[in-house]
């Protein structure tokens, strides 16, 4: 019996492996999002809307970010993911990836931390005309 748990668990332990390797290769990228205004903005990382349709990036390549239960952006170094209370974490490696797992904590690529409003950006893209 004991050698089925430790198969089990060691089993479970490298399926988070692999969907945390699936989730870094799959990246959020460089990102741009469109405004209320038809505006467009384009950062380091994955873009959201805040409840003001203002769009916020990541500053970071392959950086996350997501939108607080009150409607504000938060950004991270790495991918971010709410945890069941709402709060949002991110991977401390730039791209790292992070995943909710089925008992819903967060689990990072390096360690996880709190996403932060100062690790957005709000830059306007330039055009081509």
């Amino acid at each position: 019996m004991a050698g089925q748990t430790a198969f089990r668990y060691s089993l479970r332990c490298g399926l988070v492996v692999i969907a945390l390797l699936l989730a870094s290769a799959m990246g959020a990228h460089a990102g741009c999002a469109t405004d209320r205004n038809g505006e467009v903005y384009c950062g380091g990382g994955a873009c959201r809307g805040d409840r003001d349709g203002k769009v916020w990036c990541s500053r970071f390549y392959d950086g996350g970010a997501q939108t607080t239960r009150h409607g504000e952006v938060r950004c991270g170094r790495g991918q971010c993911v709410k945890n069941r209370r709402g709060r949002i974490f991110c991977s401390s490696e730039i791209g790292g990836a992070a995943l909710r797992d089925s008992r819903g904590r967060v689990r990072c690529y390096g360690e996880c931390q709190p996403a932060r409003a100062e690790w957005c950006e709000h830059t306007r893209a330039g055009s081509a005309e």
